[in-house]
């Protein structure tokens, strides 16, 4: 397949994108890791976002890369169009990061605008299982993708063969526009509340109001404001790959290429989003890059000291011959 100058631009534009949203995915799960200040049931979901975020990254190159070469046919097609070329194991990172928004919006209106209201209340101790609910729905809904997508070498590229009929299909894609749906629903009334609540009706923080914004009204405000930004980024980002991937886009047209690549700018925007609106995330990343840089120089240190020790050995194990 011949590649032309936008493309080259284009993948120089993925490589980029994955290799920041890499490093600061797996930058937020060391932090979280490493940091116990921070285990909380909002770092755990974010951590957990990260994951998924890092997952469709991953998988994001050899897709691209076979969408500018020749596909093998046969088995092997059959299997690079279940695994690789049509992004099912992206797809579920995607659900996931869908769905672990949605739970953080819930988590945060009952956490700020219920507050008294404890049951199914997320703590510390239950919120794993909420996490392996998410993953489970998200690789069950994925399944029938890796069952029935096959490469076509009439059409030259991955179809979805549902056993029966078109209804199947169908049915499939009305689910995940209904996921999709009551997601944003959701979400939007979630932070509704918690943005009236917050700026207009001052029912959250409302004890300390009168004496201005103290620091635990202004701590609850960044926390929205970057879970705000991170929520649109997602929205924005993933809607027209959603409506690409629904309506059966051809992967070569401009609007499937523009589409995939918003999602990957999504899952790379989230840590920077964390360092531009949350102190903590941003002292935390600040300490963790310091403690690397100080291993790799005291790893270089050792090194040094080594090679010194065995050039004074090899001289001393010399002088010892010369005078024998």
């Amino acid at each position: 397949m011949r590649v032309d100058t936008a493309d080259v631009f284009l993948i120089m534009a993925y490589i980029a994108v994955i290799l920041v949203g890499i490093a600061g995915n797996s930058l937020v799960i060391e932090v979280v890791r490493r940091k116990r200040s921070m285990h909380s049931t909002m770092n755990f979901l974010l951590v957990n976002l990260a994951i998924s975020d890092l997952l469709t990254l991953v998988f994001c190159l050899p897709g691209m890369i076979l969408s500018y070469t020749k596909q093998p046919n046969g088995q092997m097609g059959n299997l690079l169009c279940k695994f690789i070329t049509t992004h099912t194991i992206a797809g579920v990172g995607m659900i996931v990061s869908g769905l672990t928004l949605t739970l953080i919006s819930v988590e945060r209106y009952k956490a700020l605008v219920i507050p008294m209201e404890t049951r199914f209340r997320l703590t510390k101790g239950n919120v794993l299982y909420a996490i392996i609910g998410i993953w489970i729905f998200a690789i069950a809904y994925v399944c029938p993708l890796f069952i029935f997508e096959t490469y076509s070498e009439e059409y030259h590229r991955c179809i979805t063969s549902w056993s029966t009929s078109a209804a199947e299909s169908n049915a499939y894609w009305i689910a995940l526009a209904v996921i999709i749906t009551s997601s944003f629903v959701i979400m939007f009334m979630c932070y509704f509340s918690i943005i009236r609540g917050l700026y207009f009706t001052n029912t959250i923080c409302s004890s300390n109001a009168n004496a201005g914004m103290d620091n635990d009204g202004v701590f609850k405000r960044k926390i929205v404001q970057m879970l705000l930004i991170v929520t649109a980024v997602f929205l924005f980002c993933f809607f027209p790959f959603a409506i690409a991937t629904a309506a059966d886009i051809a992967q070569s047209s401009v609007f499937y290429k523009t589409s995939y690549f918003l999602v990957y700018c999504s899952s790379s925007l989230n840590p920077i989003t964390y360092a531009l609106n949350s102190t903590n995330y941003r002292t935390a990343f600040k300490e963790v890059l310091n403690e690397f840089r100080l291993c790799a120089c005291l790893g270089q240190t050792q090194d040094f000291r080594t090679m010194v020790q065995s050039k004074n050995s090899d001289r001393h194990r010399g002088v010892r011959t010369e005078q024998l």
